[in-house]
């Protein structure tokens, strides 16, 4: 063994082995290294947006996905790339499908070949259909409850009252509301304008998803008292002067409007018109004050015109003394002028002229349409009057949308008489057909 130590040659074949085993021990644990660098990695890219490629002009697209998951895998710093540099594409072609149902696979673009790529969902069903725009009336909406107690809404105004509604064909044929809701403070009791968005809703009040322009309107509320018409009843009272002798008392108004409390109101049954005969000296038309009712805050009108037809005698010390050689006392007068006279014919129907056909009406005020007319003239004339005579109108020629309306009331009869209806005006609500 010494000698073998000794020799030069077994010294360099020993170095050699060690050297080559350094070496082989080294380089494994190099390339060992290496597979670490260049491993493969498995990582998942959530909410990746969805492009949808589609003639958007004239189409409309539902069911496709916001967003999916991207799952990728492949070489370490391959991956790492895509999660950096987020580069790539994940979209929907529907460019050359029909109108329909269809079940599509998501796509990508833009991720290395060397990636094995997976989305999340795979395929997805969606519908194409046809784009379309259609003009629908905004109906305003207010909860009542936000009233202050006894009041109510007189009236209500949509400006515009019509908006544009863009979607997709059933959507829009499934459209059975459109409203603007407007808002407030518990105890409303004055009239106000506010802004409102629109809501497009199907039957059941599920909001839909289409494109509405404008999507705020203005909304007007008018709030009043509460109220209703009552009947009016004419009391005489005091007494005729002598000679005088009332025969009617008769108003062109029958009904008058009262304001207050609603359990007082709704329990008024008539409001007592008082007129005092004692001062009356002949036939004519006179305004009498109307006292509200105890417990009414206000009724509809001051003063209520009422026609008082009565006959005054001639006083005995004023009789014409006929000359006796007068031929001309036994000769009857020519002609003798009528004494004047009114007579009220009851329930007239109001007839609604020029109203177009694609509307239709119903009478708010007077409710049953029909109303009393008097008629004033000389008395032989006036008594062969009948109700076919007279014609009670209102013209509705510029009405043109939905709502309520108060027009004019015209009264056209026979010459020989003067005309008045107990209303001058009525009021129609009118609703498309």
């Amino acid at each position: 063994m010494d000698k073998m130590m000794d020799n030069p040659w077994f010294l360099r074949i020993v170095s050699l082995l060690f050297a080559v085993l350094l070496f082989i021990t080294v380089q494994n644990e190099l390339e060992g290294n290496q597979m670490n660098t260049v491993g493969t990695s498995v990582e998942s890219i959530q909410d990746v947006p969805v492009q949808v490629y589609y003639d958007d002009d004239n189409l409309v697209v539902t069911g496709a996905p916001d967003t999916v998951t991207l799952n990728i895998e492949g070489p370490s710093n391959l991956v790492l790339s895509a999660q950096t540099m987020q580069d790539y594409t994940v979209f929907l072609d529907l460019r050359e499908l029909p109108l329909g149902q269809h079940e599509v696979e998501v796509q990508y673009e833009n991720l290395p070949e060397r990636l094995k790529v997976r989305t999340d969902p795979r395929t997805v069903t969606v519908t194409i259909e046809e784009l379309i725009t259609e003009e629908f009336a905004v109906e305003p909406d207010m909860n009542e409850r936000l009233l202050a107690d006894n009041y109510v809404v007189k009236s209500t105004n949509v400006e515009p009252n019509r908006v544009t509604v863009t979607g997709a064909r059933s959507i829009v044929e499934a459209i059975s509301f459109v409203k603007a809701t407007v808002s407030g403070e518990q105890g409303l009791n004055e009239s106000f304008t506010q802004e409102a968005r629109v809501r497009v809703l199907d039957r059941d009040l599920n909001k839909l998803d289409v494109v509405i322009k404008p999507e705020v309107v203005n909304v007007s509320v008018e709030i009043e008292q509460y109220s209703k018409e009552v009947p009016i009843v004419l009391e005489q009272t005091g007494s005729p002067q002598d000679g005088v002798t009332i025969n009617s008392i008769t108003s062109t108004v029958s009904t008058m409007r009262v304001f207050g409390p609603r359990s007082v109101v709704d329990a008024l049954e008539e409001i007592p018109v008082r007129v005092n005969v004692s001062q009356i000296e002949e036939s004519g038309t006179v305004d009498i004050e109307v006292e509200a009712p105890e417990g009414i805050d206000r009724v509809g009108r001051d003063t209520v015109p009422v026609t008082i037809n009565a006959t005054v005698a001639a006083p005995e010390n004023e009789a014409e003394q006929v000359p006796e050689d007068d031929t001309s006392a036994n000769t009857p007068p020519e002609d003798t002028e009528d004494v004047v006279t009114s007579r009220t014919f009851q329930n007239v129907p109001i007839v609604i002229a020029g109203l177009a056909e694609e509307w239709s009406s119903t009478f708010a005020i007077p409710s049953d349409g029909v109303v009393n007319v008097t008629a004033t003239g000389p008395e032989s004339q006036v008594n062969e009057l009948t109700a076919e005579d007279v014609q009670v109108r209102i013209d509705a020629s510029a009405v043109d949308e939905e709502g309520e309306f108060t027009l004019p009331i015209e009264v056209e009869g026979s010459d020989v008489a003067t005309w008045v209806a107990e209303l001058s005006q009525a009021t129609i609500t009118v609703a498309r057909t």
